[in-house]
């Protein structure tokens, strides 16, 4: 194509590839020998799609909680391709970095994330595509693998009633245990106190997720979790209240003696344990004139606590005997009645048997065993006399004391005993003598405290070396008198073999020695 004096040359070249990056394409121009021709050269440059895109360091398992880094590398774009991480239809925030190389055109992009319990079974993707180009787009897919803590989830038999299961029921519990990996281990708990499978004592356990208790009784009841171990560690569940209905029971298993004055009330108190808590109780008295029901006005009753209380007045001698309540829920009547048996009221038995320990030069403590407390609220007194008099005195509930200040070498009259609204019962006396007081030691009779250890160390020190060496010289005696045998026969010919062992002859072990004998007639 030729305008005026100027010319135009089109090289077109179609379907270029990647052979053609960087070619170089030269023009000349020449019309005559009188100039040099003239040359002009142009490099092509061209944009290129994404070879390859693959997720790196696919370390797997990956864990709940646990950053994990993740590289993903395209090659083949130019310009580099944009790299981008998605899960679950949502991009993901990562690190790019870029490396342009004429051999080799790459991307790499670092993904940081902390992967959680729900993006298990997931699939992560890492895509490269080129804005330049329509449908560059390609891909890069990793199924995740993610660990976590077992998720115990407990719970009652399906055709169990929480609310309806009574002393001797069977009672079925099921744990479901959500882990990855799977649990090698489910233990069971019942107010925090291991299970351990025991079909004797109906206690089953059956593939690890299922608890039976056989024949329940009320003291299984309260608190149960299971717990699965993996890998990743322990993963307890949220407790189940178990409540075992059962009919009420005496609280207390004593014998109770309540001493009561004519015309004067007293208070009696029954306690029971019951699920659910009692709703009516029923006391009776039974005395020389039979069995009375007792007017429910004269008692009341605090069912959420299980306790009902009775003002008891006796008007005559026929009104002691034994009282005896009855408490009722939805399980029944109670089976046993609590019993208490109402005596005249009386002072005190003394205490007896009583002996003094941790005395010193100004204290000592002593103990004594109570009697009969009358039936009443009951107070142990204690005064110590001396010559001058009193000394001190010291109440308590219980028949335990421990006195303080008293003087050292001092003798003392120690007078025991009870008292109630009754009265104060007979006195027992005790008669000691405190110790006396040890002098300070001086520094002389510590340095002489300490010679002595030190002479006691070095004797023991010295008898134990002389009994070494008698040991010694024993042991070479044996061995000296080991060196010869001696043999007599009691005969008409008597014969001594005199043998010694350690002769010239042992030197050579090569010779054998003769042994030699000499006949003495």
């Amino acid at each position: 194509m030729a305008v005026g004096n100027t010319r135009s040359l089109t090289l077109l070249v179609r379907n270029a590839t990647r052979a053609h990056l960087f070619s170089v394409y030269t023009c000349t121009v020449d019309n005559t020998l009188l100039s040099p021709p003239q040359r002009v050269s142009v490099r092509v440059d061209l944009y290129l799609r994404p070879l390859s895109v693959e997720i790196l360091l696919r370390e797997q398992p990956l864990s709940v909680g646990r950053q994990a880094e993740l590289w993903c590398k395209s090659t083949g774009a130019r310009p580099p391709a944009v790299v981008t991480w998605w899960l679950d239809g949502k991009e993901l925030e990562s690190i790019i970095k870029q490396q342009n190389l004429e051999e080799r055109n790459e991307t790499q992009s670092l993904l940081k994330w902390t992967p959680s319990k729900e993006q298990n079974g997931k699939i992560l993707t890492c895509r490269a595509e080129h804005s330049k180009f329509n449908s560059s787009t390609i891909e890069s897919k990793l199924l995740l693998n993610i660990y976590y803590v077992p998720v115990a989830t407990m719970h009652l038999g399906a055709k169990m009633n929480p609310n309806d299961i009574e002393e001797g029921d069977d009672v079925y519990f099921g744990c479901e245990v959500d882990a990855n990996p799977p649990a090698y281990k489910v233990v069971w708990e019942h107010n925090g106190i291991l299970l351990q499978h025991n079909p004797a004592n109906g206690v089953i356990l059956t593939g690890n997720t299922n608890l039976a208790l056989r024949n329940v009784s009320r003291h299984q009841a309260g608190n149960y979790t299971c717990t699965a171990s993996n890998v990743e560690g322990d993963g307890k569940s949220l407790p189940v209240r178990m409540s075992i209905v059962y009919k009420p029971i005496c609280r207390s298993k004593d014998m109770i003696i309540i001493g009561a004055a004519l015309q004067e009330p007293s208070k009696v108190e029954c306690e029971v344990d019951a699920f659910p808590p009692p709703d009516t109780f029923e006391w009776t008295l039974n005395n020389s004139a039979g069995s009375i029901k007792v007017n429910p006005e004269l008692f009341n009753v605090n069912g959420q606590a299980g306790k009902s209380e009775l003002t008891f007045v006796p008007v005559s001698d026929k009104d002691y005997g034994k009282l005896s309540c009855r408490a009722t829920n939805l399980a029944g009547q109670q089976l046993l009645p609590c019993v208490y048996t109402i005596l005249p009221a009386t002072r005190p038995d003394p205490p007896s048997n009583c002996s003094v320990y941790n005395l010193t030069d100004d204290s000592l403590d002593f103990t004594c065993l109570a009697g009969y407390d009358g039936g009443l609220q009951c107070i142990y007194i204690a005064e110590v006399w001396a010559s001058e008099g009193l000394v001190t005195n010291l109440t308590n509930v219980a028949t335990v004391w421990n006195l303080r200040g008293l003087g050292a070498k001092r003798h003392l009259n120690i007078v025991v005993y009870a008292a109630n609204t009754r009265g104060r019962s007979e006195h027992v006396t005790l008669t000691v003598e405190t110790a006396p007081q040890l002098s300070p030691r001086t520094e002389a009779q510590e340095a002489w405290e300490v010679n002595w250890a030190v002479g006691g160390v070095l004797g023991a020190a010295f008898t134990i070396a002389f009994i070494l060496c008698l040991a010694l010289i024993a042991s070479r005696l044996r061995h000296t008198a080991r060196d010869y045998g001696v043999t007599v026969q009691s005969t008409k010919k008597q014969e001594v073999i005199l043998q010694k062992r350690c002769s010239l002859d042992d030197r050579n072990p090569d010779l054998i020695p003769l042994s030699k004998k000499r006949w003495y007639k």
